[in-house]
């Protein structure tokens, strides 16, 4: 096991009452000898990098080290990196655990995902972590409670001259085999090609439904390792750049 970290920030997107949650600050206080949550009242699933601007945001302190806001997880890491840890930035963030799988297209809508990249523009290290399966009982969580500490703990070892941003998916496991379940780093799936959308014409309105997707290209991506009940490690970059552009360009001229 890794040395103690001195300080642990961890949010999410689901809520500071959800399952997930409760199953990462019990992970996190193995890993660090202060542990302190930053997360928004309400479900703010799918939000993405989206802030709240040109209005108050409501927080409260519900006990020792532990913050509700009521906006948005990117909202709470502005809050937290710039206000609780001013002076002093958290040694890691860890974002999740989200109910219910991040990967592929789906990574760019993520408010899991976005809260660790707001920590990882600003040399922090992020990881953000989901649950494919997850929901509001603590059973569905087995193979994240059973692996997680290890998962992060891995990351950690792992050297890198840039702050760490990584995003884990962990596979629905309902069985005592959950010990067994082996991890490999992976590429997003790049899946989308439209979305359900559900429109009704009498109220002028519509309700964006599931995604549909390509699935035929999926090799080492994050969604065939769920589909083979591994752990899906994706190392993230956390700025925009297209390298592969800027190198083709050096290599013309």
């Amino acid at each position: 096991m890794n040395k103690k970290l001195n300080n642990i920030l961890i949010s999410n997107d689901d809520g500071y009452e959800s399952v997930g949650l409760k199953v990462l600050l019990n992970i996190a206080e193995h890993l660090a000898d202060n542990v302190l949550i930053v997360s928004p009242k309400k479900n703010q699933s799918a939000k993405s990098k989206s802030i709240t601007i040109k209005k108050n945001i409501n927080y409260r302190e519900i006990s020792k080290n532990f913050w509700v806001i009521e906006g948005t997880p990117t909202d709470c890491m502005i809050f937290a990196l710039n206000y609780i840890f001013k002076k002093n930035k958290p040694d890691l963030i860890l974002s999740g655990i989200n109910a219910g799988s991040n990967i592929g297209d789906e990574v760019s809508y993520s408010g899991t995902v976005a809260a660790a990249w707001e920590g990882a523009v600003r040399n922090i290290d992020s990881i953000a972590l989901s649950q494919y399966g997850g929901d509001n009982t603590i059973n569905s969580y087995k193979c994240s409670q059973a692996k997680g500490l290890e998962i992060i703990n891995y990351i950690l070892k792992i050297k890198s001259p840039t702050p760490k941003f990584y995003n884990v998916n962990f596979p629905y496991i309902n069985s005592f085999h959950v010990e067994n379940v082996r991890s490999s780093f992976t590429t997003l799936a790049s899946q989308k090609i439209a979305d359900e959308i559900l429109v009704d014409n009498d109220s002028n309105s519509f309700r964006i439904g599931r995604m549909i997707n390509d699935n035929r290209s999926l090799n080492n991506t994050d969604l065939e390792c769920l589909q083979k009940n591994k752990i899906s490690i994706t190392p993230l970059s956390f700025n925009l750049n297209n390298n592969e552009f800027f190198n083709k360009l050096n290599h013309d001229l």
